[in-house]
């Protein structure tokens, strides 16, 4: 069954591969793209290889998790799911079409902790999740653009997305924003959002505590980006 396709991403083994429940099989295909070929069972997914395309393998994972109509084009919905996330769902996934997409083409869990996207800067920056520069010099531009305060924040380890032109438009912008700024891809979610006048539903609760996945811990920590440089970032 094409019309949905659930799909990961996972690079120099930050995740381990989860297992595809049986109440889920036979209602999409699972797609799971890797840099290294699993040496045991593929636990019910598709491998396919990750692309090499930059030398952070942080921004490698992020073409198919940003741009599913490339890599998916006759799919009629796709759901990225995060290496860390165990899928428990009760819900048969057919419905999830007519509980979360029957009103937006897209669909994310909110933030656990901020409703800003500056706030959330400030935090990646102290901790050293990407280049402080980098961030310092994105949400700059976005407030020379006028982008307020306050203006929400989503989580992006999972995205329930209908196949269509307003979401391509929104995947693409959303892909060079990323690409030439910040590899957090929260950092630039609600920005595209409000650049291009996209809604979104709200998935129930949040990406920690939900009725549809188990966050587990990953299996590598990955390193922190503490030096402030200028980065060359992929033009598309």
């Amino acid at each position: 069954m094409n019309d949905i396709v659930v799909y990961t991403a996972i690079s120099s083994g930050y995740d381990n591969l989860k297992v595809v429940p049986d109440s889920w099989r036979g209602n999409a295909r699972f797609v799971a793209f890797l840099d290294e070929t699993p040496t045991e069972n593929n636990h019910g997914w598709e491998i396919q290889p990750l692309p090499r395309e930059s030398s952070d393998p942080c921004r490698c994972a992020k073409k198919p998790k940003i741009l599913p109509h490339l890599f998916f084009p006759n799919a009629n919905y796709t759901l990225w799911i995060d290496g860390a996330l165990v899928i428990k769902s009760s819900l048969p996934l057919p419905q999830w079409v007519n509980e979360y997409l029957s009103r937006h083409d897209l669909a994310v869990f909110s933030n656990d902790y901020y409703d800003c996207i500056y706030k959330e800067a400030r935090m990646c920056r102290r901790s050293g999740l990407d280049y402080p520069q980098v961030i310092h010099e994105q949400m700059e531009r976005y407030r020379a653009e006028g982008y307020p305060e306050n203006n929400g924040l989503v989580d992006c380890g999972v995205i329930f997305r209908r196949t269509s032109e307003a979401n391509t438009r929104f995947n693409l912008m959303w892909y060079r924003e990323i690409m030439t700024g910040s590899r957090r891809d929260q950092l630039s979610f609600n920005y595209v959002a409000h650049k291009l006048k996209m809604t979104y539903e709200l998935l129930p609760g949040t990406y920690y505590k939900n009725p549809h996945f188990q966050w587990t811990r990953h299996a590598l920590k990955r390193k922190k980006l503490t030096k402030i440089v200028q980065t060359n970032h992929q033009e598309l």
